[in-house]
Formats: structure tokens, C-alpha cells, sequence
């Protein structure tokens, strides 16, 4: 089975330790703007298109090392430019960043929010038709890049603009074949690159695409209670492939999923503490 290629990373919900901390640092720091708030959660994404972004939920602990599981994600920026003012912005705050790299299809850097998840700052040419050269959505190796002059910082925190959205995940685990068959088979991703140590799989094409990296590394299994990606929202564009999800968990022997079909909601387990929900569009 293969994913609709139309389907898409809603947001990440991230289980926290101090709420009010990290709703300043995605709000203060990386430009996601408050969609709603109450006692324990919020919602940040972008109020230009209402879409939500990230989740952050109370209730969780910061463990002494890292566990399996989600460990970072990208947020896919509209224009090189706007990736330099964040930048720009961050430096002037003195956010530690990773130094900069380019893979096929993206160019950015990296940081860590305050509980320890890795957020991917990029801009990826393909969504916006401009792809040149040597543009490849299948390949997800990371080079370094020559740091690239930024602007001033600017007087105010840039706000992320729409269609800014989540691009690709990143999977840390000590089973990686397990993890890479997972995605593969019962999520309907495509294998396009492995190594012994490394894998990565995507949805659709180089002007639509969504990915997976998968490291591999020596980590614990990650508590219900561990602060992190807590789980993950997947939208697809029809009732048709919510069905054919379910019905090849069923052919491939998976029990670890809920299907509610008055809701058209399908929740899926995996390995690492990977929950994924799948909605419609």
C-alpha cells in the first residue's frame, strides 16, 4: 500500500514539563503564533491560515538522557529569506544553532527547544515550483553549507508566514529495520534511501512531499510519561484512504490500532512510542 501522495504532517503534539516555558520559546523565539489555549495545552501554528503546527500538553517529565522516538521536526518555510531573518533573529537572541547544511531538496539549520526536541528550520524550493537543478526530494543526506550572510535582525520577532508547514519527522531508535518496515509497510511511506545505521522515506513528489529520517541509535524505550513528541496528527484527503489504512493494518496482522469510524479518525501505535492519528482533510 502506498500513501496518497496528497496526504500531509498536520502537526507534532509535544507532552512538556513546563508549559509556560515552552509556549514562550515556539512563541518568542520561532514565530508560532497562539491558536487557542486552555488549563494544561495550546495550540500554536499560523492565525494567517489557521492551521495548527505544534500541540503542547502538560504532564510531562524531562528524562536524564534520550529515549526512543520522535526527536525532531522540520518546519518547511516559505522563502530563503525568511529563513535568514529567523536566523537573523535567533542569532540576536542567542539561540545555540546548529551550523548550516543543505540535502537535496532543503537548505537551513537546526536547534533544540528548551525540553530537548530538535526543531529543523528550512526552506525546500520543490513546494514552490522553483526547484532547479540538481533538486532532489529523495535525498535527505545532510552537507554542510557555507553560512550564508543574514540581514539585520529585524525590531520585531518575524511571525512564520503561511504556507509554512511540517515537512519531515525524525525517528531515533535502536531497531531500525523494525521501525523502517513500519513506516514503509503498514504507513504506506516509499524506502528511498538505507544505510546500516540510516534510512529515509517520503510521500509524494518533488513539488508535494512529506519525510521520515530514521537514525538509528543505542536508546532506552521512551516512558508514557517522558516530556517530547508525544504524538503526531497525519491528514489524508479522503475517506477512501483512511480505509485502505485500516484495512492493511488488518492484512499485515496489526493489532496496536483504533479506528473510529463516527469521527473518521485511525489512531496507529508503532515502535519507539510512535502514536500516529490519522484524520480527513
Amino acid at each position: 500500500m502506498m500513501l496518497n501522495p496528497a496526504s500531509r504532517i498536520g502537526f507534532v503534539a509535544l507532552l512538556v514539563q513546563d508549559l509556560p516555558q515552552m509556549r514562550d520559546w515556539y512563541t518568542t523565539m520561532l514565530g508560532l503564533e497562539i491558536l487557542q489555549e486552555e488549563p494544561g495545552r495550546v495550540l500554536l501554528g499560523l492565525k494567517a491560515n489557521h492551521r495548527v503546527l505544534v500541540v503542547l500538553e502538560a504532564g510531562g517529565v524531562v528524562t536524564k538522557t534520550p529515549t526512543a522516538g520522535l526527536s525532531a521536526f522540520a518546519l518547511a518555510v516559505p522563502t530563503w529569506s525568511e529563513v535568514l531573518q529567523h536566523v537573523a533573529w535567533l542569532k540576536a537572541h542567542d539561540a545555540t544553532l546548529s551550523p548550516w547544511f543543505k540535502t537535496g531538496f532543503s537548505r537551513g539549520v537546526r536547534l533544540k527547544d528548551p525540553e530537548g526536541t530538535e526543531v529543523i528550520l528550512e526552506y525546500d524550493e520543490g513546494p514552490r515550483l522553483v526547484a532547479g537543478r540538481g533538486y532532489n526530494f529523495t535525498n535527505a543526506v545532510a552537507q554542510p553549507l557555507t553560512a550564508p550572510r543574514l540581514p539585520k535582525p529585524a525590531a520585531r520577532l518575524p511571525v512564520l508566514p503561511p504556507p509554512t508547514f511540517i515537512g519531515r519527522l525524525v525517528v531515533a531508535t535502536p531497531r531500525l529495520d523494525q521501525t523502517v518496515t513500519h513506516i514503509q509497510q503498514l504507513l504506506g511511506f516509499i524506502r528511498q534511501q538505507k544505510t546500516k545505521d540510516w534510512a529515509y522515506l517520503t510521500v509524494g513528489d518533488n513539488t508535494r512531499h512529506i519525510g521520515i529520517e530514521v537514525q538509528a541509535q543505542k536508546l532506552g524505550p521512551r516512558p508514557d510519561n517522558a516530556a517530547g513528541a508525544h504524538y503526531l496528527s497525519m491528514v489524508v484527503p479522503n475517506l477512501s484512504m483512511l480505509n485502505l489504512l485500516r484495512m492493511n493494518l488488518t492484512t499485515h496482522a496489526w493489532k496496536q490500532f483504533e479506528f473510529d469510524a463516527q469521527n473518521d479518525y485511525l489512531m496507529i501505535e508503532g515502535p519507539n512510542g510512535l502514536t500516529v492519528w490519522f484524520s480527513l482533510a
